[in-house]
Protein backbone atom coordinates (compact mmCIF):
# COMPACT_ATOMS: atom_id res chain seq x y z
CA UNK A 1 0.00 0.00 0.00
CA UNK A 2 1.68 3.32 -0.86
CA UNK A 3 1.75 5.78 1.68
CA UNK A 4 1.64 9.85 1.63
CA UNK A 5 4.99 11.46 1.95
CA UNK A 6 4.73 15.01 2.97
CA UNK A 7 6.53 17.43 1.22
CA UNK A 8 6.70 21.37 1.60
CA UNK A 9 5.67 24.07 -0.71
CA UNK A 10 8.50 26.59 -2.61
CA UNK A 11 7.49 28.94 -0.10
CA UNK A 12 8.17 26.75 2.83
CA UNK A 13 11.12 25.55 1.60
CA UNK A 14 12.67 28.99 1.49
CA UNK A 15 11.97 29.18 5.15
CA UNK A 16 13.49 26.02 5.55
CA UNK A 17 16.65 27.32 4.13
CA UNK A 18 16.88 30.24 6.41
CA UNK A 19 15.66 27.81 9.26
CA UNK A 20 19.05 25.90 8.09
CA UNK A 21 21.15 28.70 8.21
CA UNK A 22 20.13 30.28 11.30
CA UNK A 23 20.90 26.39 12.99
CA UNK A 24 24.13 26.54 11.33
CA UNK A 25 25.24 29.54 12.55
CA UNK A 26 23.98 28.71 16.34
CA UNK A 27 26.03 25.30 15.57
CA UNK A 28 29.14 27.23 15.12
CA UNK A 29 28.89 28.95 18.61
CA UNK A 30 28.77 24.97 20.20
CA UNK A 31 32.21 23.92 21.40
CA UNK A 32 32.66 19.88 20.60
CA UNK A 33 34.66 18.23 22.51
CA UNK A 34 35.70 14.62 21.20
CA UNK A 35 38.06 12.35 23.02
CA UNK A 36 40.78 10.43 21.27
CA UNK A 37 39.37 7.11 20.81
CA UNK A 38 36.23 8.54 18.93
CA UNK A 39 38.83 10.83 16.97
CA UNK A 40 40.63 8.06 15.74
CA UNK A 41 37.35 5.52 15.08
CA UNK A 42 36.26 8.35 12.89
CA UNK A 43 39.62 8.52 10.89
CA UNK A 44 39.49 4.52 10.57
CA UNK A 45 35.13 4.62 9.53
CA UNK A 46 35.43 7.63 7.93
CA UNK A 47 34.87 6.11 3.87
CA UNK A 48 33.00 2.98 4.61
CA UNK A 49 29.57 2.17 4.32
CA UNK A 50 28.22 2.03 7.78
CA UNK A 51 25.10 2.62 10.22
CA UNK A 52 25.40 5.46 12.76
CA UNK A 53 22.80 5.63 15.29
CA UNK A 54 22.02 8.54 18.07
CA UNK A 55 18.69 9.30 20.59
CA UNK A 56 16.09 11.01 19.21
CA UNK A 57 16.49 13.73 21.68
CA UNK A 58 20.09 14.57 20.65
CA UNK A 59 19.01 15.14 16.63
CA UNK A 60 20.02 18.92 16.70
CA UNK A 61 23.84 18.05 16.85
CA UNK A 62 23.77 15.37 13.92
CA UNK A 63 23.78 18.09 11.31
CA UNK A 64 27.13 19.72 13.29
CA UNK A 65 28.68 16.21 13.50
CA UNK A 66 28.34 15.75 9.90
CA UNK A 67 29.43 19.24 8.47
CA UNK A 68 32.61 19.16 10.97
CA UNK A 69 33.59 15.24 10.89
CA UNK A 70 31.40 13.59 7.97
CA UNK A 71 32.22 16.28 5.07
CA UNK A 72 34.00 13.36 2.83
CA UNK A 73 31.18 10.43 3.34
CA UNK A 74 27.70 11.16 1.50
CA UNK A 75 25.10 10.89 4.40
CA UNK A 76 21.74 9.76 3.99
CA UNK A 77 18.93 9.84 7.45
CA UNK A 78 16.14 7.80 7.94
CA UNK A 79 12.94 10.71 8.85
CA UNK A 80 9.45 10.27 9.23
CA UNK A 81 7.00 10.83 5.88
CA UNK A 82 5.04 13.22 8.02
CA UNK A 83 4.92 17.21 8.14
CA UNK A 84 7.66 17.75 10.72
CA UNK A 85 9.52 15.11 8.85
CA UNK A 86 9.32 17.29 5.71
CA UNK A 87 10.49 20.08 7.37
CA UNK A 88 13.52 18.25 8.52
CA UNK A 89 14.14 16.66 5.33
CA UNK A 90 14.29 20.25 3.72
CA UNK A 91 16.11 21.53 6.93
CA UNK A 92 18.85 18.76 6.39
CA UNK A 93 19.06 18.71 2.37
CA UNK A 94 20.55 22.44 2.38
CA UNK A 95 23.47 20.94 4.64
CA UNK A 96 24.31 18.01 2.55
CA UNK A 97 22.04 15.03 4.36
CA UNK A 98 20.26 12.80 2.08
CA UNK A 99 16.77 11.98 3.46
CA UNK A 100 15.31 8.38 3.41
CA UNK A 101 11.40 9.03 4.00
CA UNK A 102 9.77 6.09 6.36
CA UNK A 103 9.00 4.88 9.65
CA UNK A 104 7.68 1.98 11.53
CA UNK A 105 4.01 2.69 10.78
CA UNK A 106 4.45 4.17 7.37
CA UNK A 107 6.08 3.43 4.63
CA UNK A 108 8.97 1.39 6.42
CA UNK A 109 9.73 -1.68 3.89
CA UNK A 110 10.66 0.95 1.02
CA UNK A 111 12.77 2.67 3.14
CA UNK A 112 14.07 -0.48 4.25
CA UNK A 113 15.35 -0.60 0.34
CA UNK A 114 16.25 2.69 0.27
CA UNK A 115 18.53 2.35 2.90
CA UNK A 116 20.00 -0.98 1.96
CA UNK A 117 20.80 0.43 -1.52
CA UNK A 118 22.35 3.38 0.04
CA UNK A 119 25.08 1.53 2.29
CA UNK A 120 25.41 -0.74 -1.15
CA UNK A 121 26.80 2.25 -2.82
CA UNK A 122 29.01 2.40 -0.41
CA UNK A 123 27.20 5.70 1.45
CA UNK A 124 26.68 5.96 5.40
CA UNK A 125 22.91 5.82 6.54
CA UNK A 126 22.07 7.60 10.18
CA UNK A 127 19.18 6.60 12.82
CA UNK A 128 17.04 7.86 15.58
CA UNK A 129 15.85 4.18 16.92
CA UNK A 130 13.62 5.46 19.10
CA UNK A 131 12.10 7.78 16.90
CA UNK A 132 9.99 9.11 15.42
CA UNK A 133 7.53 9.22 18.56
CA UNK A 134 8.76 6.60 20.95
CA UNK A 135 9.37 5.42 23.65
CA UNK A 136 12.18 7.45 24.56
CA UNK A 137 15.48 5.74 24.71
CA UNK A 138 14.05 2.10 23.76
CA UNK A 139 15.78 0.92 20.03
CA UNK A 140 13.43 -0.68 17.84
CA UNK A 141 14.28 -3.81 15.77
CA UNK A 142 15.11 -1.66 12.36
CA UNK A 143 18.57 -0.74 13.05
CA UNK A 144 19.29 -4.24 14.16
CA UNK A 145 17.48 -5.87 10.78
CA UNK A 146 19.35 -3.26 8.57
CA UNK A 147 22.95 -3.84 10.25
CA UNK A 148 22.54 -8.02 10.09
CA UNK A 149 21.12 -7.63 6.66
CA UNK A 150 23.90 -5.56 5.42
CA UNK A 151 27.14 -6.66 8.02
CA UNK A 152 28.43 -3.42 8.28
CA UNK A 153 29.91 -1.13 11.72
CA UNK A 154 27.57 0.55 13.64
CA UNK A 155 28.56 3.23 15.08
CA UNK A 156 27.15 5.29 18.00
CA UNK A 157 27.08 8.33 19.25
CA UNK A 158 26.62 9.75 22.92
CA UNK A 159 26.04 13.43 23.34
CA UNK A 160 26.49 15.38 26.44
CA UNK A 161 25.54 18.86 26.55
CA UNK A 162 26.49 20.26 29.20
CA UNK A 163 23.73 23.34 29.23
CA UNK A 164 20.47 23.06 27.19
CA UNK A 165 16.51 23.51 27.29
CA UNK A 166 14.15 21.15 27.22
CA UNK A 167 11.18 20.21 25.26
CA UNK A 168 7.97 19.24 26.48
CA UNK A 169 7.61 16.38 24.13
CA UNK A 170 7.91 12.70 23.71
CA UNK A 171 11.48 12.30 23.55
CA UNK A 172 12.37 15.82 26.27
CA UNK A 173 14.29 16.84 23.24
CA UNK A 174 17.69 19.16 24.16
CA UNK A 175 18.40 22.16 22.70
CA UNK A 176 21.78 23.14 23.29
CA UNK A 177 22.26 26.95 24.93
CA UNK A 178 24.36 29.32 22.48
CA UNK A 179 28.50 29.18 23.62
CA UNK A 180 27.70 25.54 25.94
CA UNK A 181 29.73 23.07 25.89
CA UNK A 182 28.92 19.61 23.94
CA UNK A 183 30.91 16.55 24.92
CA UNK A 184 30.69 13.64 21.82
CA UNK A 185 31.74 9.68 22.33
CA UNK A 186 31.67 7.39 19.51
CA UNK A 187 31.38 3.70 20.28
CA UNK A 188 31.42 0.95 17.69
CA UNK A 189 29.52 -2.37 17.22
CA UNK A 190 31.67 -4.45 14.18
CA UNK A 191 29.96 -7.12 12.21
CA UNK A 192 32.42 -9.97 13.53
CA UNK A 193 30.88 -8.78 16.71
CA UNK A 194 27.32 -9.44 16.19
CA UNK A 195 27.30 -11.63 13.44
CA UNK A 196 26.18 -14.74 15.43
CA UNK A 197 23.80 -12.77 17.35
CA UNK A 198 19.58 -12.64 16.59
CA UNK A 199 17.93 -9.22 15.74
CA UNK A 200 16.36 -9.44 19.40
CA UNK A 201 20.25 -9.16 21.00
CA UNK A 202 21.88 -6.75 18.58
CA UNK A 203 18.88 -4.89 19.27
CA UNK A 204 19.40 -5.11 23.41
CA UNK A 205 23.09 -4.54 22.49
CA UNK A 206 22.60 -1.24 20.41
CA UNK A 207 20.42 0.06 23.52
CA UNK A 208 22.59 -0.70 26.29
CA UNK A 209 25.57 0.98 24.40
CA UNK A 210 23.63 3.89 24.06
CA UNK A 211 22.86 4.25 27.32
CA UNK A 212 26.74 3.51 28.34
CA UNK A 213 27.79 7.01 26.50
CA UNK A 214 24.92 9.13 26.76
CA UNK A 215 24.46 10.88 29.82
CA UNK A 216 21.03 10.91 31.39
CA UNK A 217 20.07 7.85 29.11
CA UNK A 218 17.29 5.36 31.27
CA UNK A 219 15.41 2.69 30.20
CA UNK A 220 11.71 3.47 29.38
CA UNK A 221 10.46 0.00 28.61
CA UNK A 222 12.00 -3.65 27.90
CA UNK A 223 13.30 -5.05 24.84
CA UNK A 224 10.30 -6.99 23.16
CA UNK A 225 10.98 -9.92 21.27
CA UNK A 226 8.59 -9.33 18.47
CA UNK A 227 9.41 -8.19 16.03
CA UNK A 228 7.68 -6.01 13.29
CA UNK A 229 7.99 -6.56 9.26
CA UNK A 230 8.63 -2.75 9.21
CA UNK A 231 11.62 -0.59 9.76
CA UNK A 232 11.74 1.35 12.53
Amino acid sequence: MSIRVNWLSPAKKLLAKLLATSLEMWSRTLRIEIDEKSLQLLKTYDHTPKVCALWHNRLFIASHLFQKYFQETKMYGLISPSRDGAWLSEIYRNIGIHAIRGSTQRGGRNAFLEMVDAIREGHTVTITPDGPRGPRYFVKPGIAMLAQEMRVPIVLAGVKMRRAWRFNSWDRFYLPKPFSRISVTLRVILPEQYAQSSIEQLQKSIQNNLFKINAKSRPKCTVTTSIPSTVC
